[in-house]
């Protein structure tokens, strides 16, 4: 294992991705199926850095659940399944190729780095003539819904990492004013990414927000960066209401949303669960230069 991984390069861009993929521990095996089958898949990506578009071809996934939170069943926008690190996708994937057959599962999400992951090898026999016609929604988890009438609204914006100068001038922020020296120095030091203009130096910090127990409150998040973060929060769970200004078609439940470059975020929860709570972005790297806070349920 290479011993470099606290360099800086990989700290101020996208992580450190890494050369070798494994999926459950191993290097990729044929995923093993039979014509009719209904399978079941959970997606759960554990790597530091990498970000996931997955493609399965002829096969058409339906998404049933989003971070263990069942969403009403439709089909991955532009037919990409998007797993950020420490997000979850529970998919039904209806297995209608020809017996004997096998097909490629692709990673899209960076275009210039599109490979084979693995790929679907059929059995000689069908193990049912068609699919099942099932149906496919899961029964919702007892979570408090967010009363938006009463919320209080709260904003966020992260800042920093590379070309982070560049994105602080179009959209503004706590660090917008701060002198490019300071910040090159603040880089050089290893905190180079900031929430609300703070980069979290271990994790005895002063909260980012505090919230009463009980309440609802809006969190408008901007991602004020040239690079992706697939933000975390600890303790609860959280329905995503709007990505720059047009609201979600499915107001899905998660605990971490991924926010592309310059994107706007809005979140909706109950603060219900007491104690300070870690909110963080996921790429690990990230996290580790500054990219963290706490969220204080009192």
């Amino acid at each position: 294992i290479s011993d470099d991984f606290g360099n800086l390069h990989d700290a101020s861009h996208a992580g450190r991705f890494g050369n070798l993929l494994t999926v459950n521990g191993r290097q990729p095996q044929p995923l093993a199926a039979r014509g009719g089958e209904r399978i079941r898949l959970r997606l759960i990506n554990a790597a530091n850095a990498r970000i996931f578009g997955l493609d399965f071809g002829d096969h058409r996934p339906q998404i049933v659940a989003l971070d263990g939170q069942p969403v009403t069943p439709h089909a991955p926008p532009e037919g990409l399944v998007v797993v950020g690190p420490g997000m979850r996708t529970d998919l039904i994937l209806d297995m209608t190729g020809a017996a004997g057959s096998r097909h490629q599962v692709m990673d899209r999400y960076y275009p210039r780095q599109t490979y084979q992951v693995t790929e679907i090898a059929y059995a000689d026999r069908p193990l049912r003539e068609q699919v099942p016609d099932w149906p496919l929604a899961l029964p919702p988890n007892p979570l408090r819904e967010p009363d938006l009438d009463s919320a209080t609204r709260h904003e966020v914006v992260f800042n920093g990492g590379m070309m982070g100068g560049r994105m602080m001038q179009e959209m503004g922020g706590p660090m917008a004013s701060m002198p490019m020296a300071r910040m090159q120095r603040m880089m050089q030091d290893g905190r180079m990414w900031f929430v609300n203009g703070v980069a979290a130096d271990g994790h005895a910090m002063a909260p980012v927000l505090t919230l009463d127990r009980g309440r609802t409150y809006v969190i408008a998040m901007a991602n004020a960066t040239a690079f992706p973060h697939p933000m975390h929060l600890h303790g609860h769970a959280f329905r995503v209401i709007s990505r720059d200004g047009a609201a979600t078609p499915h107001r899905e439940w998660r605990d971490t949303v991924l926010m592309t470059p310059g994107e706007r975020v809005e979140i909706a929860l109950v603060a219900d669960n007491p104690g300070d709570w870690m909110f963080h972005c996921h790429i690990l790297e990230h996290q580790a230069a500054g990219m963290s806070a706490v969220v204080r349920v009192a």
